[in-house]
């Protein structure tokens, strides 16, 4: 399995990965570093010089490679996670972690880089065009499994509020569901299930729906996941 964090830019995706990833001890890739140096330029430069289609047909093609991989902490540009493909195949791949933040604090903390940032160099009002992206955004970053207001935490405070919901998903029950996805989404898809011991014990709608239901006890190693749909299982494919 992966963890991906997305999330509007400026809200700590690249240092509470990097830091995440140190925990767990897996590999931290961050999708827009990659791009840059498939692209041999900033992103910014891309975006100039090749244009925004471009952006995302690259954005789309390392996501792609990614999801293959496991044991990765997945950090993704602000908009991949709008894209349908992208959001279907993340899904897949593990929970996914949406960090926000107040646009007054997003602006503090990007305006130092403000040029480098395509989507606001040359606004008139930078937050003005934060707020109406968020908007535009806010539908598809509600389907991640869990979202974090970072505008008053520290990285620390991210991670470890990160670290509660993933743990129960790291555990040896992972590799029963890679053995059968397919079978599993035909009756669970769109939902998520408790695993124990190579059993699913729960499913619901929601994690916390699927976790009530489990009524698990004596310490038991428990996985909670998300099954995809046959239609997402054949797309990550």
């Amino acid at each position: 399995m992966n963890v991906i964090i997305t999330g509007f830019m400026g809200t700590g995706k690249t240092a509470a990965g990097r830091r995440l990833a140190k925990r767990l001890g897996w590999r931290f890739v961050d999708v827009d570093q990659l791009i840059e140096a498939s692209a041999k330029m900033p992103i910014a430069q891309v975006f100039r010089q090749r244009g925004e289609a471009v952006f995302r047909r690259l954005e789309r093609r390392w996501i792609r490679r990614l999801v293959r991989g496991r044991q990765q902490v997945i950090a993704t540009g602000g908009g991949a996670f709008v894209d349908e493909e992208n959001r279907a195949l993340l899904r897949v791949s593990g929970p996914v972690i949406c960090l926000t933040a107040r646009p007054p604090v997003i602006l503090q903390r990007v305006r130092p880089r403000l040029a480098s940032r395509p989507l606001l160099a040359g606004s008139r009002d930078p937050l003005a065009t934060i707020q109406a992206l968020l908007a535009r955004r806010a539908k598809a970053y509600a389907q991640a499994d869990l979202t974090i207001d970072t505008s008053d935490l520290s990285v620390d405070d991210v991670v470890d509020r990160i670290w509660e919901q993933v743990s129960p998903y790291v555990c040896k029950s992972w590799q029963y569901l890679l053995e059968h996805t397919g079978d599993l989404s035909t009756r669970y898809g769109g939902k998520y299930v408790v695993v124990v011991d190579n059993r699913i014990v729960a499913c619901g709608q929601t994690q916390l729906a699927a976790f009530q239901r489990a009524r698990l006890s004596g310490g038991r190693e428990a996985g909670i996941y998300y099954i995809p749909l046959p239609e997402e299982s054949l797309t990550a494919l």
